[in-house]
């Protein structure tokens, strides 16, 4: 969904300083924390700009097809917990360059992608990620690795499991200490 807080604003900005990438944009609007006549100004603006095509909202099916088809994943988001969006991106070996978001500094840490910081930034990120299909696969390719060991089935069932039996030791100490 589009919303205020996910600035769609500075994603339209980008576009408008990098006229030569093509940008685009899926999801619905939404009054819901958003001010008046936010999602009329929105679209018209997405719609009018040359360089994005906006394809309002669409299945996950085929979300995750724009997503795995794209050379980068931009977001532009002010606040958000855990993006499912990046785990999309990177589960299809897309890079993500964020403006602000990026969890336990994942993105920086394990190199999935750019922390741009600006619009500016956000700019030259993903000019240079464009120009340089190496770079990308080499982050597909961490991106993928990532996912398998944090996100896939298995990786979420060890950790689970892990869960569980820290509970269970847990438990067997307050109980040892309660007799």
């Amino acid at each position: 969904m589009l919303r205020d807080f996910k600035r769609p604003d500075l994603l339209i900005e980008i576009a408008h300083r990098a006229p030569d990438i093509r940008f685009v944009v899926c999801g619905g609007v939404t009054i819901y924390k958003s001010p008046p006549n936010f999602e009329t100004r929105i679209v018209d603006e997405l719609r009018s700009t040359p360089n994005i095509e906006y394809l309002g909202q669409v299945a996950p099916k085929k979300a995750q097809q724009v997503i795995a088809d794209a050379a980068v994943l931009l977001s532009t988001s002010d606040e958000e917990g855990f993006p499912n969006i990046f785990t999309q991106a990177w589960s299809s070996g897309t890079p993500v360059v964020s403006l602000k978001i990026d969890p336990d500094r994942i993105i920086q840490r394990v190199k999935l992608g750019a922390i741009s910081g600006s619009v500016e930034r956000a700019v030259t990120d993903i000019k240079d990620l464009m120009k340089l299909p190496q770079l990308r696969e080499e982050i597909a390719a961490r991106a993928r690795h990532f996912i398998k060991e944090k996100h896939s089935g298995p990786a979420v069932v060890k950790s689970f499991e892990q869960d569980l039996q820290c509970c269970r030791k847990s438990s067997e100490l307050l109980n040892a200490l309660s007799e």
